[in-house]
């Protein structure tokens, strides 16, 4: 089957720094993959770049390319970038049409010559008119598409209503998810999808992974949802910390985790087979050369003294030999393993938290109702529902960010809250790693700096927080929140942008970490691996 697109010996470097080093990549009508790497590694580079180049427009700001990239003739490529940012004056509705391009005219000009025509119209010129528009239907195979257009939005959690508001009326969360919507109703056979499962719930996840494996578009995802690359993908393209390469693995998450494993064990046997073979090796090898060169300073025969002197080069060369032909199995760099530090909050028991009959109104809009809640030390409590449910209004209420109109909520004198928003703040202009920390650190920078060493930033201060990805402006939150040392920590979807790597280092984290946690998350795999004490669904 033709790839839709190709690339040969492609390097994607960004303001001189490269990310990715000749990489070959293909992919076909069908094929699902996700791309894994480091926070950082250039997943959302590679991503943008092909989505421009599909557009035949330039790479993104300050990124150049090298080698080649090819599309195929008729591929159409939309893509979802991590942080949709939707400029449109119209309703989400007129947004979605205005995605569904070709298709969604096509339907809105047949619909519009049938209601002339069944209204009486005589114009002759009306009837070749609607023989073009059934051309048109067929040609964009818009019959159906009302149906699917009502089957992403009720999948993806857009009600009629939401779809009558303007963009500007619409929260970030349904923004995200409108953003994603267009990109499905897309009349395109490949999409670029850069962390979709951000902002959805449990439904709209069961709804979007059934969509890609159903799709005969051709995906490229970029996921820290393992359950999400688990359920959709054939494929997984690694790139690789250490090189820039990209590798290929069949498969999802878990059959590449698995092969990840195998590899790094395969390969710290074999350089440890290898480097016992120099030792044995160079061994007997310093042996016969000592021998020689003991045996060419006492001899007074010059024939025997030849003779020893070619040995000991011959030693010589053997031990380059050596060094030539067993240097083939590099020494396994494992990967950089970033560790979150967790020290203990001040309270070691009790009852730290209570919530009472809380209630919230915006104006006549009511989001929480009756919500009663009992956190303890060493509680994990996982807050679920559907999205809209007031989960994230419910976690600033507790931190004190919001204030309900009904009910009360008590903290116990001392207490310390950590919080981790669900959207990353925005650093300020100019403003370093360090900076950016400290917004959420009440100690000293001379404290932060070597928690920040241990998930991955050695010099913080010079860092701009601007040039950073957002994955890692994630994990610097994660460091800043724990070092506080907080009594309660408060998790809005806390997976959102972190590498599979800084996940674990949060899951180990939490293992670690004696206080209670309150956690909205829609990653199944981290729930479970948090073991949630009680869950709780607020709403109204």
């Amino acid at each position: 089957m033709a790839a839709h697109f190709s690339t040969s010996d492609l390097t994607i470097s960004v303001a001189g720094h490269r990310l990715l080093e000749h990489a070959e990549l293909a992919l076909a009508t069908g094929d699902k993959a996700a791309l894994v790497g480091r926070n950082g590694s250039g997943k959302s580079t590679l991503l943008a770049t092909l989505q421009a180049a599909a557009a035949g427009a330039a790479p993104p700001e300050h990124v150049e390319v090298r080698g080649a990239l090819t599309f195929a003739p008729g591929t159409v490529a939309a893509s979802l970038p991590q942080s949709p940012q939707l400029a449109f004056a119209g309703t989400a509705r007129a947004y979605l049409d205005a995605c569904a391009g070709e298709v969604s005219r096509a339907w809105n000009r047949h619909e519009e010559l049938v209601a002339t025509l069944a209204g009486g119209g005589q114009d002759p010129a009306l009837l070749g008119a609607y023989g073009e528009a059934l051309e048109a239907m067929d040609r964009h195979g818009a019959w159906d598409y009302p149906r699917r257009r009502a089957g992403v939005t009720a999948g993806l959690g857009l009600d009629a209503a939401m779809l009558e508001r303007t963009l500007a009326e619409l929260s970030g969360g349904q923004a995200t998810r409108l953003a994603l919507a267009g990109v499905l109703l897309a009349p395109a056979n490949l999409l670029l999808l850069d962390e979709p499962s951000n902002n959805l719930d449990l439904a709209s996840l069961r709804f979007l992974a059934g969509w890609i494996r159903e799709s005969p578009a051709a995906v490229l995802l970029v996921s820290h949802d393992r359950e999400l690359i688990d359920g959709t993908v054939n494929t997984v393209l690694e790139i690789e910390e250490h090189t820039g390469r990209l590798r290929r693995y069949g498969g999802g998450y878990t059959f590449y985790a698995e092969r990840k494993r195998e590899e790094r064990e395969a390969q710290a046997r074999q350089f440890g087979e290898q480097e016992e073979r120099r030792r044995q090796l160079e061994g007997a090898v310093r042996t016969v050369a000592g021998r020689a060169s003991r045996f060419q300073t006492m001899s007074q025969n010059d024939f025997y003294r030849g003779k020893s002197a070619r040995v000991a080069r011959q030693a010589r060369a053997q031990r380059t030999r050596i060094e030539r032909e067993l240097s083939r199995v590099p020494e396994p760099e494992p990967p950089a393993q970033p560790r979150l530090t967790v020290p203990e909050g001040a309270f070691r028991d009790g009852l730290l938290l209570r919530a009472a009959g809380i209630g919230l109104r915006y104006g006549a809009v009511e989001v929480l109702r009756g919500v009663d809640l009992q956190v303890r030390h060493g509680d994990r409590v996982a807050v679920v529902g559907p999205n809209g449910s007031g989960k994230s209004t419910l976690l600033r209420v507790l931190t004190g960010e919001l204030a309900p109109t009904a009910g009360a909520v008590e903290r116990r004198p001392g207490l310390r809250i950590g919080y981790l928003p669900q959207v990353p703040e925005a650093a300020a202009p100019g403003a370093t790693l360090l900076d950016y920390a400290l917004r959420r650190f009440a100690g000293a920078a001379e404290e932060l700096r070597p928690i920040l060493g241990k998930v991955l930033f050695a010099d913080p201060a010079s860092v701009r927080a601007a040039d950073v990805s957002l994955g890692e402006l994630r994990r610097i939150e994660c460091a800043a929140v724990f070092a506080a040392a907080p009594d309660v920590t408060v998790l809005d979807e806390p997976t959102n942008h972190l590498d599979l790597l800084s996940i674990e280092m949060l899951e180990t984290a939490l293992a670690e970490y004696r206080g209670a946690v309150v956690v909205v998350s829609h990653d199944q795999r981290f729930l479970a691996h948090l073991a949630p004490t009680s869950t709780l669904e607020p709403g109204v």
